[in-house]
C-alpha cells in the first residue's frame, strides 16, 4: 500500500474555514483561535504543498486558482469526516441531546412542557443548557439551540421557524390604573433587559408613546428576573406574550394598553447542517413544533 502523505488537519482546517468565509478574521472566530493562528496555519499548508492558496489583498483575500481547485475538495473531505465520526457516535453511545435554551424560555415555557417529550421519547437523555449570555446557537456547546434572531443565515447552520410572537408590555394589577394613556408610561417606571432595547422601542412606539421621558429603573441580565419585578409590582416590562401567558391567565399580570405589534425577528430550532438526521434532533423538532 502506497503511505499517504497528508498535511497536518489542523493547517486544512483552517484553510477551509478561511476559504468558506473567504476572511481569516472570520475563521479564527469561528474556530476560536486567533487571527494569527490561522494565518500561520494557512502559510504552514501552502509550504507544504509548495504554492499560495490565497492572494492577500488590502484588507480582504481571495483563492488563487490553486486554492479554488483544492477547496471543494478539502471540505468535502472534512464534512465527510464529520458526518460518519457522528454516525459512529450514534451507534455506540445512547441517544442524548444537549438544549441551548434561554433562562427566561427554559423556566417558563419549555420545562413545563418537557415532560410530554420525555414521554413520547424516553430513550433521549435531554439537558439544558441555560448558562449562555450570547443570543446566537453555540455548536460547541449544545446540539440544537432554541434561539430567538432576526438574522437566521449563519453559514452551516439549519433555522427552523417555529413562532413569531406578539408583544406586550405588561404590568400588575396594583400599577394598572394608573396607566390610563400612552402618556402615563412616562409615570411608571420601564424595567429594562440586557438586550431587548429594540423590542421595548418596537412595543413603544406601538402604542404611540415614542419619544416620552420615562422614569429611571434597575436594568436586569434576563427577562425571567423583569417579569418578576413586574408581578411585585415595581413597573412595566416588554416581552414577547408566549413569556407571560400563564401570569396573564392567572391575572398577576395585566396588559395596561392594547397592540399587535409583533418582534421583530422570529424563534427558530437552530442546528448544523450536517447533524440534520440525527434521530435525536428530528425527533425533538418534530415535537417542538407541536408545542
Amino acid at each position: 500500500m502506497v503511505r499517504r502523505t497528508l498535511p497536518p488537519l489542523t493547517t486544512l482546517r483552517a484553510f477551509e474555514a478561511a476559504a468558506r468565509l473567504m476572511s481569516f478574521k472570520a475563521a479564527a472566530e469561528e474556530l476560536r483561535v486567533t487571527q494569527s493562528a490561522i494565518s500561520h496555519q494557512v502559510a504552514s499548508l501552502e509550504r507544504n504543498l509548495g504554492i499560495p492558496l490565497f492572494r492577500r489583498l488590502p484588507g480582504r483575500v481571495e483563492l488563487s486558482e490553486e486554492g479554488a481547485l483544492y477547496f471543494p475538495v478539502v471540505q468535502d473531505a472534512l464534512d465527510r469526516i464529520a458526518l460518519t465520526t457522528d454516525l459512529i457516535r450514534q451507534t455506540n453511545t445512547p441517544a442524548s441531546l444537549t438544549v441551548q435554551v434561554y433562562v427566561t424560555v427554559a423556566v417558563r415555557w419549555l420545562i413545563p412542557r418537557l415532560q410530554r417529550f420525555k414521554e413520547a421519547s424516553p430513550e433521549i437523555a435531554i439537558s439544558l443548557d441555560a448558562s449562555l449570555l450570547d443570543w446566537e446557537f453555540n455548536p460547541d456547546r449544545a446540539d440544537i439551540g432554541l434561539i430567538y434572531t432576526r438574522t437566521p443565515n449563519r453559514p452551516n447552520v439549519t433555522y427552523t421557524l417555529l413562532r413569531r410572537e406578539k408583544l406586550v408590555g405588561v404590568c400588575s394589577p396594583g400599577i394598572v390604573n394608573s396607566i390610563k394613556a400612552p402618556e402615563d408610561l412616562r409615570h411608571v417606571s420601564f424595567l429594562a433587559v440586557s438586550g431587548t432595547s429594540e423590542d421595548a422601542a418596537t412595543w413603544v412606539a406601538s402604542v404611540g408613546a415614542a419619544g416620552l421621558s420615562q422614569k429611571p429603573s434597575p436594568l436586569f441580565d434576563s427577562n425571567l428576573l423583569a417579569i418578576e419585578a413586574a408581578v411585585s409590582g415595581q413597573g412595566l416590562v416588554v416581552v414577547p406574550e408566549f413569556l407571560v401567558q400563564a401570569d396573564l391567565a392567572n391575572g398577576s399580570l395585566v396588559t395596561p394598553l392594547h397592540s399587535d405589534v409583533m418582534q421583530p425577528g422570529g424563534w427558530y430550532l437552530a442546528h448544523l447542517e450536517r447533524r440534520g438526521n440525527e434521530k435525536a434532533i428530528r425527533k425533538f423538532l418534530q415535537w417542538i413544533q407541536t408545542q
